[in-house]
C-alpha cells in the first residue's frame, strides 16, 4: 500500500496530447499559435494540449481537438511519436515534459479554431515543412515521414 509521503515525492508531469488530423484530401491540419501568447506566439502546430488533473488519457485525444476545433475525429492510432524532456525554463521548470501524438482522421465538418490560435489550415505532406512549425510538431511529422517511406 502507498502512503501519502509517497506520492508527494512522485514528480508532477506535464503530460501533452497532440493530433495529426487528416481530411478526405489526405491533408492535415495545421493551427497557428495566437500571437499573445507566450510560448511560441505564430508558429504552427498540431492540435492538441496539457491534460488537466482528474483528466483521462483515454479520450484526451479527441476531446482536444473537438475543444481547438469543432471537429470531430477518429482515433487511427492514439501514439505514432511521443517525446520526453525535462523543461528548463517557465512555469514548469524542472518537471517532466511528455507528448503523445496521434493519429487521426476528421469526419469532416468546419474547423473553428479556439482563442488559443489565430489561423488553421489543411496542408499538403509536400508543403506541411513549409510551415513555420513548432519544434515538437516537426520532430513528430519528421519521424512520421520517414515510418510511412
Amino acid at each position: 500500500m502507498i502512503n501519502n509521503s509517497d506520492r508527494k515525492s512522485r514528480p508532477q508531469v506535464v503530460l501533452v496530447n497532440r493530433a495529426i488530423v487528416i481530411n478526405k484530401e489526405g491533408e492535415i491540419l495545421l493551427l497557428k499559435r495566437s500571437k499573445k501568447d507566450d510560448y511560441m506566439p505564430g508558429k504552427w502546430e498540431l492540435p492538441g494540449g496539457k491534460l488537466d488533473t482528474g483528466q483521462d488519457i483515454s479520450n484526451a485525444l479527441e476531446r482536444e481537438v473537438l475543444e481547438e476545433t469543432g471537429l470531430v475525429v477518429i482515433p487511427q492510432d492514439k501514439v505514432v511519436y511521443w517525446h520526453s524532456k525535462i523543461l528548463s525554463s517557465g512555469k514548469y521548470k524542472g518537471l517532466p515534459y511528455v507528448v503523445l501524438v496521434g493519429m487521426t482522421k476528421s469526419l469532416g465538418g468546419k474547423v473553428k479554431i479556439s482563442f488559443e490560435h489565430d489561423e488553421f489550415n489543411w496542408v499538403s505532406k509536400e508543403e506541411i515543412f513549409d510551415y513555420d512549425l513548432v519544434n515538437e510538431t516537426r520532430a513528430s511529422l519528421s519521424v512520421l515521414e520517414k515510418k510511412l517511406s
